[in-house]
């Protein structure tokens, strides 16, 4: 009868962990629900577009008058052509559902990654959820965060020598060939590839120095490390299987003045705003699990946890991979804590909290009724609040539409000369008007990213530079110094709300 109780105990734990779990990771899919607004996401729906209707991958630029036909690092064209899908299956709904998901896949596969206590594995996957939040948009990235999470899952596999699937075709190090279409396929998706790359060279680094410094139990043996070399080699070279060819690989190196810029994810984390702070929460937690648990760190995993958080601290668009690499070493230092200390006054309580005695459980059939109802119920106010923050007018109202419509009902003359917040809308609601500028930053590189600078602080230079361009509509928001200057020199206003103005000659 003992023997019945403690299965039938099991199972509903068991149960327990499993809900909580999946409530944490439907309250992941609410934390990135947001209104697909982002200024970047509408040139790439743009480009999806473009080579959908084309039937061929954008290698040049087609939206401005700037760069109009130099040539595209299109680093993005399949995902690219995948998000503008999503749009026309089920236009902003359909996108900001698949922003969540994305979220919630992300950290599905970083759960799997995790052992322990499953109140708190889901604690930390929220925690996670809303560390990146703020980076967590409908662009090419989430791409390359997925990616990211499941190679860290699948390299995990290498140093657990107590996995059950251990020997499945999809597990290391028998199938590390599986590196090369891995690479190949992330190349054609997202830049964020280098992340994948810099991940794998942590574990190589790390297991040379487990193999110097640690026990033999967290070794890598010297064959598995010789095969990961190697196919870590074929792997960057696999980058290489892409339209854009070696180009693609400079990619990550080529630099913008961030001054000039003042692109937000490149800046480093400001932490005076608080919707920052749950990345350094992440970043303590780390600390105080490693300084309580008594298992001391991998190299592996602390040479990619120490490089994560490097790059976070110098621009913030990191703090996602940064998330994604931590959040399932914080869950296991601080279980192993936790569980060394299960017999003391506060262990034997969780215990009590977590895991009552059978007597006092509920049946089970009972208890996955209410399971499934509040994972119903949940799930229904997922989507109600999706339906909320993606109908159109919540989308219209980050943007300038009525100043748009009237120039698109007006057709004054351009050559246009627009606001870099706005530069991606107008590639894809204003296509008759090629841009000056729009979010491609590694496209128009220091020249006109200062040079559009140089025309909004206005003065004499600014000018000459609209002249030599023979720009002649402008539309930017009110704010700007040059918009004072402009009906000293010839500059008619054409249309002006508290959003946007409209200058023309």
């Amino acid at each position: 009868r003992r023997i019945i109780l403690t299965a039938h105990s099991k199972n509903e734990t068991s149960t327990f962990g499993r809900l909580i779990v999946a409530v944490a990771l439907l309250l992941v899919f609410i934390i990135a629900t947001r209104t697909p607004a982002d200024a970047d996401l509408w040139w790439h729906l743009r480009a999806g577009d473009e080579m959908a209707q084309r039937g061929e991958i954008l290698l040049e630029d087609v939206f401005s008058y700037t760069r109009a036909g130099e040539t595209w690092v299109n680093a993005f064209w399949l995902a690219d052509i995948l998000l503008y899908l999503v749009y026309k299956l089920g236009g902003y709904f359909a996108l900001g559902g698949f922003v969540a998901f994305m979220a919630a896949a992300t950290l599905a596969i970083v759960n799997s990654r995790m052992k322990g206590n499953a109140s708190l594995r889901a604690s930390i996957l929220i925690l996670a959820a809303t560390a990146f939040a703020p980076i967590w948009t409908p662009r090419p990235q989430l791409f390359s965060f997925l990616l990211l999470a499941l190679l860290d899952r699948w390299l995990y596999s290498l140093k657990d020598k107590n996995r059950q699937d251990a020997k499945s075709f999809f597990a290391p190090p028998g199938n590390l060939w599986l590196l090369i279409p891995f690479f190949a396929l992330w190349a054609n998706l997202h830049g964020g590839y280098i992340w994948g790359i810099l991940l794998l060279i942590a574990e190589l680094v790390g297991g040379i120095f487990d193999r110097w410094f640690s026990s033999e139990e967290a070794q890598l043996s010297g064959k598995t490390l010789k095969k990961l070399s190697g196919f870590t080699l074929l792997a960057v070279l696999a980058v290489l299987l892409n339209p854009n060819g070696i180009a693609l690989w400079k990619l990550p190196f080529h630099t913008v003045d961030v001054s000039l810029a003042v692109i937000q994810e490149w800046l480093s984390p400001d932490f005076h705003q608080f919707h920052l702070h749950p990345m350094l929460w992440m970043l303590f937690l780390l600390i105080a699990g490693l300084g309580l648990s008594r298992e001391p760190i991998r190299y592996g995993d602390l040479f990619k946890v120490l490089g994560f958080a490097y790059m976070t601290f110098v621009s913030q668009r990191n703090i996602a991979p940064f998330a994604i690499i931590a959040a399932p070493l914080i869950v296991r230092h601080l279980s192993l804590f936790l569980d060394d200390r299960q017999n003391t006054p506060a262990g034997m309580l969780v215990r009590r909290l977590s895991t009552d005695s059978a007597s006092k459980q509920l049946p089970l059939n009972v208890a996955r009724g209410i399971n499934i109802l509040l994972i119903f119920l949940i799930s229904l106010a997922a989507l109600g609040n999706l339906y909320l923050v993606t109908r159109p007018a919540e989308v219209d109202a980050q943007y300038p539409v009525d100043a748009i419509r009237w120039i698109d009902e007006n057709q004054p003359r351009g050559a246009l000369f627009n606001s870099y917040n706005w530069g991606g809308y107008l590639t894809w609601i204003l296509r008759d008007y090629p841009v000056y500028i729009d979010g491609r930053a590694d496209l128009y590189g220091d020249e006109i990213i200062g040079e559009w600078w140089q025309v909004v602080r206005g003065g004499e230079s600014a000018h000459q530079v609209l002249d030599a361009r023979q720009i002649n509509l402008i539309l930017l928001e009110p704010s700007w110094p040059l918009l004072d200057e402009l009906p000293i020199h010839g500059w008619q206003l054409l249309y002006q709300d508290e959003k946007a103005v409209v200058y023309g000659r």
